[in-house]
Order: structure tokens, then sequence, then C-alpha cells
């Protein structure tokens, strides 16, 4: 046998200690076990040691429990805080959305009667609605980037 189906064998039954093994590295370990006196005896020896583990009584002192408890309360505090601003944010998109896609309708409708009262093309008055609708979105791009330029500009300039 090499060091390596020994190693492997080792890796699986401390594996198998904490979390139930896949069914082909269960035969296998199985099969290496039986045939194996060496991780045989490994195996008496892991489950000797974790019967001594779990018979040794731990007490926890009341202020680490106290401190524990207190620690678990507040993280689940933060927890249900995080979700409740995670859904207002959900109702939010939900709501801007909709409001988005009703004022766009109605832009629209008003490009196109504008479009017709001063006797455009269809083609033109939709160039210009496209223009109207993306320059706010563009716009704001061009100020993030400039920013973001800006703010790194004036960070190598402290560091230097």
């Amino acid at each position: 046998m090499n060091t390596n189906a020994h190693e492997r064998a080792r890796n699986l039954i401390a594996l198998a200690a904490s979390e139930k093994l896949p069914g082909a590295d269960q035969a296998w370990l199985t099969a290496h076990v039986e045939t194996c006196a060496v991780c045989c005896a490994f195996v008496e020896n892991m489950a000797e040691m974790i019967h001594g583990l779990r018979a040794i009584p731990i007490a926890a002192d009341r202020t680490l429990v106290a401190a524990t408890q207190a620690r678990v309360r507040r993280r689940a505090l933060e927890l249900q805080g995080h979700r409740e601003r995670l859904w207002l944010v959900c109702v939010s998109c939900m709501a801007v959305t909709l409001c988005a896609l009703l004022s766009t309708v109605a832009l629209w409708r008003c490009f196109a009667w504008l479009g017709t009262q001063i006797q455009l093309a269809p083609s033109i008055w939709q160039v210009g609605f496209f223009v109207f609708c993306l320059t706010p979105a563009l716009v704001s791009g061009v100020l993030l980037l400039a920013r973001d330029t800006y703010l790194a500009d004036a960070a190598s300039s402290y560091q230097g």
C-alpha cells in the first residue's frame, strides 16, 4: 500500500466524523479499512477519542453565556433590520419602475401629439423622445465619472 492511500483514508475518516461522505468515498473507505490494519486502528482510535471528548463535561461561565446570548440577539436584530431595509428597497424599486413606465408612456403620447401638431415626421419626434429620455442618464453617468476622476486625482495628490 502506498502512503497516498493511507493519507486519503485518514482524511476521509476525519471528514466522516463531522459529515456524511459521498457513496463512492464511503465505499472506498470501507473497503480500505477492511484490508488495512493501520487504518483500521486509526478508525478505532478516532472513535475512542471522539467518545472520550464527548464524555468530558464542559461548563461555560455565566458571563460568557450572557455575553454570547447578547451578541446573538444583537446579530439577529441586525439581520432583521437588514431584511426590513431590503424589503423597503425592493418596494421602492417596484414603485420607481411603475412610475417610470407610466411616465414614459405618457411622455411618448405627448411627443406623438406634439409631433402631429407641428407636423413632424414620426422619426424626428421619436428621436427627440429618445434623446429626452436618455439625457438624464447620460448626464448622471458623466457626472459620476467626473466625480470619481476628481476623487482619484485628489487622493493621489494627497498621498504624493
